[in-house]
């Protein structure tokens, strides 16, 4: 299996790496031999995590805050100043935000919107010279956007703008697709439902986890895509 879906060799960028989902793939990757850029707002638990995830392989910090244009063309530029081709864009980074509907703020809107979704759209904007560098017939650069089940379905909590993105990141993936296929660069997504994380355990501490999808089968996943 592991010859047939193999990154060993190859370069990665996980957005939102240092935790949940994100550290879950960055983590698979490096244990099977690529070379993994992480990216996160804080700067000093994105380095810990990058030097422990170290010593089972190679990972590298690039701190950044993608949440506005600045961060986007920051990180951008730093994974650039490295690396001339970048075969796997992880776009995971994202927020959340709940309120009651009579309550929910403008801000808890733009926030959710502007780092799931405009993000992650201008991110891959900006590194598809490395992508198409990377990329050729046999062997296709890959965009793996992270969505939700909740961009299907009726979520269970007041996070009106959390299902809305997570809709928004389907037919953006979708468009992406069809754009840059004739540049042998694939783009899909996927949909996990809830994971088991620490942040997710947290905000549920009542929750039956047995049903919970575990941090082996987001790896599992992400290694064929």
């Amino acid at each position: 299996m592991k010859n047939l879906f193999s990154v060993a060799g190859k370069t990665a960028l996980v957005t939102g790496g240092s935790r949940g989902i994100g550290l879950m793939i960055a983590r698979g990757y490096v244990e099977n031999g690529a070379r993994v850029y992480i990216s996160s707002r804080k700067a000093e638990v994105c380095d810990a995590v990058a030097a422990t995830l170290s010593e089972q392989g190679e990972c590298i910090s690039l701190p950044a805050d993608i949440s506005d244009m600045a961060g986007v063309e920051k990180l951008a530029a730093a994974l650039s100043e490295r690396e001339d081709k970048l075969d796997i864009l992880v776009n995971n980074a994202g927020a959340a935000w709940g309120a009651p509907i009579d309550e929910f703020p403008e801000a808890g809107w733009d926030k959710v919107m502007d780092l799931n979704v405009k993000s992650m759209f201008f991110l891959t904007q900006k590194l598809l010279p490395q992508l198409r560098a990377a990329a050729d017939a046999e062997d296709p650069a890959r965009v793996i956007n992270i969505g939700s089940i909740d961009g299907l379905s009726t979520p269970l909590m007041e996070t009106y703008s959390y299902p809305a993105s997570k809709a928004a990141v389907l037919r953006l993936t979708e468009a992406l697709a069809a754009e840059v296929l004739h540049d042998n660069v694939q783009v899909n997504a996927i949909l996990p439902s809830t994971i088991d994380t620490a942040q997710n355990r947290a905000a549920s501490p009542d929750a039956d986890y047995s049903d919970w999808v575990s941090p082996d089968d987001i790896a599992a996943v992400v290694s064929v895509l």
